[in-house]
């Protein structure tokens, strides 16, 4: 049943008014010690969950900060923390399943931040926790690949445009779920198995470019997204005593995090492929 990335996908944000990024701020300058001190990096999904903690972990290793979700309010508040960290950030609302949103997200940001050596995907969503395969609605099915899947791909294909040649870094934030074991959900444990995939895919194509790709797969975190899919999982029927004991098993949003900001980072110059985490 793993999960727990924060959505950026259809029900939030929308595109917002054109300007310098929504909440304003500066978002060219950051600490100047750090991790990823003089690094500019944007976290899709960033408005809560993983995505959050990535953000202000980011902001306090030294980047520069682009918040992008669907919930354009969240990221506006992700962003405001960042700058009151001392981190320079700006945000974008943007629905990831819209390739003319993605591009212009992306082509903002980069403008205001003045380029990008980083883009850590988190966004996801969750659906169908329980539902026996003959039960998944189409629709359901759709709804998840479009967010999990075609997301994905739609912020690599424009995040290519923008990535640093020689020391740019690409993130997609996956599952262990339809990597590594199942998952509760079909539509779900299927989105991520293909995420896995394309990040591998797109590994060894942009690597030759100085492109480094890597698939993060995390086990089962303590998030919103999370909680909300373990209730749905009981209401569909799964038993009790598992889902409780899935519950007290969950993992910390900040320990992704603090991996996040470690492969966002040059000294992990020498890692390739999948990186997974508790």
């Amino acid at each position: 049943m793993s999960g727990g990335a924060p959505s950026a996908g259809p029900g939030g944000g929308g595109t917002p008014p054109p300007g310098p990024g929504v909440g304003g701020g500066p978002a060219s300058a950051g600490p100047s010690v750090g991790l990823l001190a003089g690094r500019r990096v944007v976290v899709v999904g960033g408005a809560s969950g993983i995505g959050r903690a990535t953000v202000l972990a980011a902001a306090a290793a030294g980047a520069a900060v682009a918040v992008l979700d669907a919930d354009a309010a969240g990221a506006v508040e992700a962003a405001a923390e960042a700058r009151s960290a001392g981190a320079g950030a700006c945000a974008r609302g943007v629905d990831v399943t819209v390739e003319a949103e993605v591009a212009g997200a992306l082509d903002a940001v980069a403008a205001e931040l003045g380029g990008v050596d980083a883009v850590l995907h988190v966004a996801g969503i969750m659906g169908g926790q329980g539902l026996d395969v003959r039960d998944v609605p189409v629709e359901l099915w759709a709804r998840v690949i479009a967010v999990n899947l075609t997301g994905p791909f739609l912020v690599a294909k424009h995040a290519a445009r923008h990535l640093s040649p020689g020391d740019g870094v690409l993130v997609l934030v996956g599952s262990k779920a339809g990597v590594q074991t199942g998952s509760g959900s079909v539509p779900y444990g299927a989105s991520k198995g293909g995420l896995h995939g394309l990040a591998l895919t797109l590994a060894r194509q942009l690597r030759p470019q100085g492109i480094r790709v890597h698939a993060l797969c995390p086990g089962d975190i303590d998030t919103p997204l999370m909680r909300r899919s373990l209730d749905e999982a009981r209401v569909n029927g799964t038993d009790g005593g598992r889902v409780a004991a899935i519950e007290a098993a969950l993992g910390r949003p900040e320990d992704v995090a603090s991996v996040l900001v470690l492969l966002a980072s040059p000294v992990s110059a020498g890692l390739v492929g999948t990186v997974c985490t508790g």
